[in-house]
């Protein structure tokens, strides 16, 4: 048994010792191939590196030869160009050597001329110093013989020349200045008149209607219901003042929104077709007006934009220029009125050269302020202005609105084209009426402005009130003085007045010159 684990043991140990001498003549054949490889390879390097090295250096000869046959044409221009330079050297060399020699005669020239000035300069002031002593002596003579003050004389006149040259001065201005205006407004009526003819818009001459006229008795009282108690519930839910006429058959409506007020008109309107009314149906009826009336505000205020081809208009923008519809000024719907003065301020800015679509744009907002100024304390300019800042109008569009009254100093043309474009529109014919009342106001205000001044005696109103005369004391004012007179004056109506078109003022100045023959 032992013998054949050993014979066993002693089979395994031949085969590995075996395995092992086989294993490292393996490693040593591949050992032997592995060397040949890395010299074939080195030898091959060697022979791709000297080819690579012999391509380079016939590259490089090949590239020098290329060099020289091209840079030959180029040597020969660059030697012809440092020839011609040299020529110009050399030209230039004797033009500097001829100006160098003219700056020496010019220096001799002024140093000898210096020397002739200082000599004349001292005969001069020798002579200025005869002068005055000549002066004083004429003088001490003049004053000896005719017993006068000679400096006081002179400064009379001085006096009176300068006082002669200020009036020939401001005579001269009053003419020129005439003349200007007379130019200006006949270039403004040929402007005006070429706008005025291609403006085909008609003027609409609706009028606001502060009363609610009913057909009968029976459809009044239906209405306003037993002892007028659906008055009160209307007062209520819309927020006017009511006031019944039963004998005159109409109801009378005062609130400071004229949106309201025509909502009122539009909800009893409404109200007279219903055959039984309780307070359901006035509160149906009044949500019903509600909604076909803002339905309606809002179709104004699209329409207007799109009659004057304006585009980006912010939606609020459009509801208050609808709303206008329902505001009136000196019974001039303000709706219409704003579009006009589009139409006429775009006209404008067409003849001038400018964007028309600013224009229209301008003068489409300009009042769009008297939508809101019933509830917002402020004049409706500041307040369009500030309205359609906050919707992201341009600064020279919001300019224009807020200056077009004043209440900001106009700084742009198209701020003029507005307030002109404003006053196109209120003065035409027909498109206003002025009350009692405002008229006689402006006639106190242009005598309390006239009479404010001093020098003025007296105040007289021409041409219903185009025209303002003052009478003076012609002791105290002369003819400069009534120049600028006139200008205060006017000035003072710009400032504290309102008005369209514009005011003439006319200092009148009496002299008698009165002798009696005995």
């Amino acid at each position: 048994m032992l013998s054949v684990i050993f014979g066993i043991l002693l089979g395994l140990s031949v085969f590995i010792l075996l395995q092992i001498y086989l294993n490292s003549q393996k490693t040593v054949q591949a050992q032997a191939v592995a060397d040949d490889i890395i010299l074939d390879a080195n030898e091959a390097a060697e022979e791709i590196t000297q080819s690579a090295k012999n391509k380079y250096d016939n590259y490089v000869e090949e590239l020098q030869e290329k060099f020289e046959e091209d840079i030959q044409p180029h040597l020969a221009h660059i030697e012809d160009l440092k020839a011609i330079i040299d020529q110009q050297q050399v030209h230039l060399n004797s033009q500097y050597q001829k100006k160098m020699s003219y700056v020496d005669q010019v220096q001799s020239s002024l140093q000898s001329l210096e020397s002739s000035h200082g000599n004349r300069m001292s005969a001069h002031n020798q002579k200025q110093a005869e002068k005055s002593q000549w002066l004083q002596k004429y003088r001490e003579k003049i004053q000896q013989s005719h017993n006068i003050n000679v400096e006081e004389t002179i400064e009379l006149l001085k006096k009176q020349s300068i006082d002669q040259f200020r009036n020939e001065t401001l005579k001269q201005i009053q003419i020129q200045e005439e003349l200007y205006h007379q130019d200006i407004e006949k270039q403004a009526k040929y402007v005006l008149g070429r706008i005025l003819n291609r403006f085909e818009r008609p003027y609409c001459p609706e009028r606001g209607i502060p009363n609610i006229n009913f057909p009968n008795e029976r459809v009044m009282n239906n209405v306003l219901g037993p002892e007028q108690k659906y008055l009160k519930l209307l007062e209520q839910e819309i927020g006017v003042d009511l006031t019944a006429y039963p004998e005159k058959l109409f109801l009378n409506v005062s609130g400071f929104d004229p949106v309201r007020r025509e909502l009122t008109r539009r909800t009893c309107d409404n109200l007279m077709r219903e055959k039984r009314i309780d307070e359901h149906k006035i509160k149906k009826t009044l949500e019903k007006s509600k909604r076909d009336m803002f339905q309606k505000i809002r179709m104004d205020g699209n329409r207007i934009c799109k009659e004057l081809g304006l585009k980006n208009v912010h939606p609020e923008i459009r509801n208050m220029m609808g709303s206008l519809r329902y505001r009136y000024s000196f019974s001039q719907n303000q709706h219409f009125h704003c579009a006009e003065v589009g139409w006429l301020c775009g006209l404008l800015s067409s003849e001038l050269g400018l964007n028309i679509h600013k224009g229209r744009r301008a003068g489409m907002l300009h009042d769009i302020g008297k939508s809101m100024d019933h509830s917002i304390d402020g004049g409706h300019a500041v307040i369009g202005a500030e309205f359609i800042s906050k919707h992201e109008e341009e600064k020279d569009i919001v300019h224009a609105v807020r200056a077009h009254h004043f209440d900001e100093q106009p700084s742009t043309d198209l701020a003029y084209l507005v307030i002109a474009a404003d006053a196109i529109s209120g003065a035409r014919p027909g498109a206003r009426r002025s009350t009692v009342e405002s008229y006689t106001q402006k006639m106190e205000d242009l005598i309390r402005i006239g009479n404010s001044f001093k020098e003025v005696m007296s105040t007289y109103i021409v041409s219903a009130g185009r025209e303002v005369r003052l009478v003076v004391d012609s002791r105290k004012v002369d003819d400069s003085h009534a120049l600028n007179l006139s200008k205060k004056v006017a000035d003072k109506i710009e400032e504290e007045c309102t008005y369209p078109g514009q005011i003439r003022v006319t200092v009148i100045r009496q002299t008698q010159a009165i002798e009696y023959a005995k």
